[in-house]
């Protein structure tokens, strides 16, 4: 073989040589670059299973109960679970403590009540006058009420009522000028009117209203006898002014029990005398004693307190009227009611405003006295009501307020000068009323300009000593009017009586406040 061809056959297999190998490195590259997916597939996979695993057993350790491991997990991954599981958690403690909070609001919070008191309305039914000259010889004769405007009275405390809204008015005896049964009806009406407004009403009798032998009627210049009333006609009449909601009567007289609130009850005392005469002077039964003393030990059981309410006084309240005022057992009803710890008695009778606490007799060891609140008449100017109200932290304030007689005429459109200006008016008649009286009983002794001076005197004196205010002893005494009496009349009854209404008259009667309850 020549030198040429043989070089050329080497070349080719030099070049065989290197495409084998450059194969070779192909397929093992090939294979190599296989195995690497299939490893990353299988490490994919493994992940994947991994994952899972681990997510597994999260909600298997949160199935478990173990807030502490719950705790660690939620504040070393923070994860969002964790966040959201805490504000759930905070939303619904705080729905939680938000309605805990309004069903505290819906308990309902004890207000303390408040009540209204009159007394001797002495109500005279329009259909037993013609107003004519023995109607007003009857009033110039009287103690100074102001009979001819008693339904518009009513009807002025009626509509300040409305407006005040106590949790009761009592009204404290001798509802009627004289028992009249007319009078009874008549009255029984104005006192629905403030049922009819939402406003409880309580009556009990006054001396004045049941088999009263002075129950008349006046016509022209007659005045002739008209009905009146028994005990059972009166239960009838007013049955729905409290007794129909007593809890407890008493069987021997028309005194019963009146629950109040929760908290109160009002023992509504019948002390009149009227079964098988009608007698001035008051007494509780003893009875009624029996049947209270059961009453006050189980409102002391049960921690109610009492208020006891009756026409009678029971201390003695008046150096001017010292008979058939007071009742007739008091020391016994005293003694009664101080047992229990009761601080205040409520009454009327009296026509005059009163406050005083029961003073220890010499020698009698100092401790707890009960009081008492006399309500001055309501037909007699200044016509007034008494307003108590138990304060927040035990114990009670009583004032009182003249009836805006006044605002009521304006509100009516009244063309009455007298109801128009009935504060000046009021004053006015009362003083002439006790005046005219007055100059009477020392006519024929003395110089008209002196009489006329010094009864002037007298019925200023009585109309200060019927509301309850304070009168300067000293002012009084300096006067010109009250030399005259000093020079003239010095040893006569009235002279005394001027003394009795100074010595009464020391201080004011129409605001009082009373001690917590013992």
């Amino acid at each position: 073989m020549d030198r040429k061809k043989k070089n050329g056959f080497v070349f080719f297999l030099y070049f065989l040589l290197v495409l084998l190998c450059f194969g070779m490195v192909w397929l093992i590259s090939g294979l190599r670059d296989q195995t690497v997916l299939e490893t990353r597939e299988e490490e994919r996979t493994e992940n994947r299973q991994t994952e899972e695993s681990r997510e597994n057993e999260t909600q298997e350790s949160s199935a478990r109960e173990e807030p502490e491991t719950v705790k660690e997990d939620a504040q070393e991954l923070g994860t969002k679970e964790a966040v959201k599981d805490n504000e759930k958690e905070k939303e619904a403690f705080l729905a939680q403590t938000e309605e805990s909070n309004e069903n505290q609001e819906k308990v309902p919070v004890y207000e303390p009540p408040v009540l209204v008191l009159i007394s001797d309305t002495h109500y005279f039914s329009d259909s037993l006058t013609d107003y004519g000259e023995s109607f007003q010889d009857m009033v110039h004769r009287d103690d100074g009420k102001v009979v001819f405007y008693n339904s518009q009275l009513m009807d002025a405390f009626a509509w300040e009522m409305e407006k005040l809204r106590p949790d009761g008015v009592i009204v404290s005896g001798d509802l009627t000028l004289n028992g009249e049964q007319e009078g009874h009806m008549a009255f029984a009406e104005k006192l629905r009117v403030l049922e009819e407004k939402g406003i409880p009403v309580l009556v009990i009798p006054g001396n004045h209203d049941i088999n009263n032998p002075n129950a008349a009627s006046y016509f022209g210049e007659k005045k002739e006898k008209t009905d009146s009333i028994d005990a059972q006609e009166f239960y009838e009449i007013y049955r729905e002014f409290g007794y129909d909601e007593a809890v407890n009567r008493d069987p021997h007289s028309l005194s019963y029990l009146y629950p109040l609130d929760e908290k109160n009850w009002l023992l509504m005392l019948d002390s009149a005398q009227y079964d098988p005469v009608n007698l001035v002077g008051g007494r509780i039964r003893q009875e009624t004693i029996e049947w209270m003393e059961e009453i006050l030990s189980q409102a002391e059981e049960q921690g109610i307190q009492v208020l006891p309410v009756a026409h009678h006084n029971l201390l003695r309240e008046s150096a001017l009227y010292e008979t058939d005022c007071t009742l007739e057992n008091s020391e016994e009803v005293t003694e009664l009611l101080e047992s229990y710890g009761i601080p205040v008695y409520i009454s009327g009778h009296l026509h005059l405003q009163r406050t005083k606490t029961y003073k220890r007799e010499p020698g009698e060891e100092a401790g707890f006295h009960i009081s008492e609140i006399v309500s001055d008449s309501f037909a007699i100017p200044p016509c007034q009501y008494g307003v108590l109200q138990w304060k927040e932290g035990g114990g009670l304030i009583y004032c009182t307020k003249e009836t805006d007689v006044e605002g009521w005429a304006r509100i009516q459109g009244s063309a009455d000068e007298n109801l128009l200006h009935f504060k000046e008016f009021g004053e006015e008649f009362l003083t002439e009323i006790i005046s005219a009286q007055t100059s009477k009983r020392i006519a024929s002794v003395l110089p008209e300009e002196q009489i006329k001076e010094m009864s002037h005197l007298y019925g200023l004196l009585n109309r200060a000593y019927c509301s309850g205010i304070l009168i300067n002893e000293e002012e009084v005494k300096s006067s010109e009017a009250y030399r005259l009496w000093e020079r003239n009349l010095p040893d006569s009854p009235m002279m005394e009586e001027m003394g009795d209404i100074l010595r009464d008259t020391k201080e004011e009667h129409n605001s009082y406040e009373i001690p917590q309850w013992q």
